[in-house]
């Protein structure tokens, strides 16, 4: 498995993590719970960890630092802008 490759799972993670809670939120009614913000705070809290885990999981895994500022570009990238690994090298341990 390459870089790039580890890369699109974790954008395959954050889209299904995205319409899992759309789907939630669309399928939820008002009959369904009686609070309407205890709805709002499982749906917000949702989100929140399906971005959380994302932000913190989108690194290089060879220098560990974080890719999130370049995640809308890094598929047009050839290699990591911190440590400049190609992304189409297969992944291995952190660089020593």
């Amino acid at each position: 498995m390459t870089i790039r490759q580890a890369l699109r799972g974790w954008y395959r993670f954050l889209f299904v993590g995205l319409m899992a809670v759309g789907i939630l939120a669309g399928s939820w009614r008002p009959t369904t719970w009686s609070s309407y913000y205890l709805r709002m705070a499982v749906l917000g809290f949702l989100l929140v960890s399906v971005l959380g885990v994302f932000v913190f999981g989108f690194r290089c895994p060879r220098c560990r630092a974080s890719l999130v500022p370049k995640a809308a570009a890094i598929f047009g990238t050839k290699a990591c802008p911190k440590c400049g690994v190609g992304m189409d090298e297969p992944m291995s341990g952190p660089a020593k």
